[in-house]
């Protein structure tokens, strides 16, 4: 499969949100740093993106398998993390696929401050992370198909394990 075929596809499934989709209430005040705020930002930006992005000079070749793994991984994340909510799953499974094959931008937004001193960071167009080491081995991991490069984390771990 064409990047520009999977892009009109998640265009497709996406459509159907448009209607739902606003910006969460909570995160409209700038000074809120929290997470899950920056996360909700980041995929209202990506879903409009999303819906504006065309087809065109799109003729990757999509490794399906990738793909899969990829869609696997969410349906695993969600049945142990997340409150089983078949929209909210499909909605999140098709901006991490635009985000990993269509934009190649990071599953969480650059920026964003995870606990223990982790962050996402873009440097010279590379996006890198100091949370997918700590990550990249569970089970599930979506960090195994984020496109952000794994960098060592500067922080001394060791007195979190206490």
């Amino acid at each position: 499969m064409k990047t520009s075929e999977l892009l009109l596809r998640l265009k497709q499934n996406i459509k159907r949100y448009k209607s739902k989709v606003k910006p969460n209430p909570d995160c409209l005040d700038e000074n809120n740093k929290s997470v899950q705020c920056a996360v909700s930002k980041y995929n209202f930006q990506n879903f409009h993106a999303l819906l504006s992005s065309s087809p065109e000079g799109l003729d990757d070749e999509i490794d399906e398998e990738k793909l899969r793994d990829l869609e696997n991984r969410i349906d695993n994340y969600f049945t142990l993390h997340g409150p089983y909510d078949e929209e909210f799953k499909e909605f999140i499974k098709s901006i991490s696929i635009y985000l990993t094959f269509i934009a190649s931008k990071p599953l969480h937004p650059p920026g964003i401050k995870f606990s223990y001193g982790t962050t996402v960071y873009e440097e010279s167009d590379v996006y890198y992370c100091t949370a997918k080491k700590l990550h990249i081995d569970e089970e599930y991991s979506l960090c195994r198909c984020c496109v952000a490069r794994n960098e060592s984390i500067s922080t001394n771990l060791s007195k979190f394990d206490e």
